[in-house]
């Protein structure tokens, strides 16, 4: 079943990043929270993803400029703004604390390079995670600490699941995916877990891909979706480009891993109304045929000239495309 991950804890239905969003998530039934780690000036680990208090406490001023009790003598802002007078930034140790006793995970993202001794202690035997968009300190954890760890990226590079290997990650944290990128990390053992996910059809359409979890803002909204049958993407059901909805098509790839291939005889560079260039492939059905789909599944690194070979080898040459 794929894991719901709060993101900022629960940042929709509590103050981000707080003991407080930690609790709602575990009402909402979350694997695991997302929690952002700074140090403060006197060394200790305090949850809040911004450099400055400014956004999200009474305060203002760096994190690494203010000591624990300052920092501690600093109200949350919840996310429209509201001071909670009650509510403290918590430490990375009391976070731990907490998500032990509710039995939840904790996914930390480092939002700093040089923490990797303190997290790793901190984490030290915990159901965790840690994240970073600092891949080479994902790497020195590893080298470290047996704690689990996972790349954020934001775009999508040329080789995601390389810089996961490079890193010595074991899960990779995408703002935007495709299906090639599910394909290959999971070739390689590696989770993928998209993030913000705030909608139940988003979801669920990222489920279906092969989304191991999702980072959303509201684990209950999403956690309605997570625990929903897997439902098998088909021509039936596909709402989302590209699907031709060919007679006794085999929806097997939604999203064409070989996208862009750029091989003249299956598309074309086009231009929008606005100018600009891409590559079109709508009218290509090459990866819907059965026999190349299932050929693809085994041999993901497959060109086209490869997969046009096999499919005239079957004697449907006519069929590669329709233009």
């Amino acid at each position: 079943m794929a894991l719901v991950i709060g993101h900022r804890a629960a940042a929709a239905l509590a103050a981000e990043n707080t003991l407080e969003g930690i609790k709602a998530a575990a009402l909402c039934r979350a694997d695991y929270v997302e929690l952002d780690v700074r140090l403060s000036h006197d060394g200790e680990l305090v949850l809040m993803h911004d450099e400055s208090v400014d956004r999200t406490t009474n305060g203002r001023g760096p994190v690494e400029d203010l000591s624990l009790e300052e920092l501690k003598a600093l109200a949350v802002r919840d996310q429209t703004g509201r001071i909670l007078e009650n509510q403290r930034i918590a430490t990375l140790k009391e976070a731990v604390n907490l998500a032990g006793e509710l039995g939840i995970g904790l996914v930390v993202e480092m939002k700093e390079e040089g923490l990797e001794g303190l997290v790793a202690e901190a984490l030290n035997g915990k159901k965790s995670i840690v994240a970073s968009f600092y891949h080479s300190s994902l790497r020195e954890l590893a080298d470290i600490s047996d704690l689990m760890t996972g790349i954020i990226i934001s775009a999508l590079p040329i080789n995601p699941v390389a810089l996961a290997v490079w890193a010595k990650a074991t899960a990779i944290f995408p703002k935007r995916v495709n299906a090639r990128l599910f394909k290959e990390a999971h070739q390689q053992n590696i989770a993928v877990f998209p993030w913000t996910i705030n909608s139940q059809q988003e979801a669920r359409w990222l489920l279906r891909l092969g989304a191991d979890g999702l980072v959303t803002d509201d684990p209950c909204l999403i956690r309605e979706a997570a625990d929903l049958p897997a439902e098998a993407t088909g021509k039936e059901n596909c709402q989302y480009y590209p699907c031709h909805h060919f007679p006794d098509q085999d929806c097997t790839h939604c999203f064409c891993p070989l996208y862009p291939c750029k091989d003249e005889e299956l598309g074309s560079y086009v231009r929008t109304k606005k100018g600009k260039r891409f590559w079109s492939c709508i009218n290509c059905r090459l990866v819907h045929h059965k026999d190349v789909a299932a050929y693809l599944l085994q041999h993901p690194e497959a060109t086209t000239t490869e997969l046009k070979a096999l499919q005239v080898s079957a004697g449907s040459k006519n069929d590669i495309n329709e233009k």
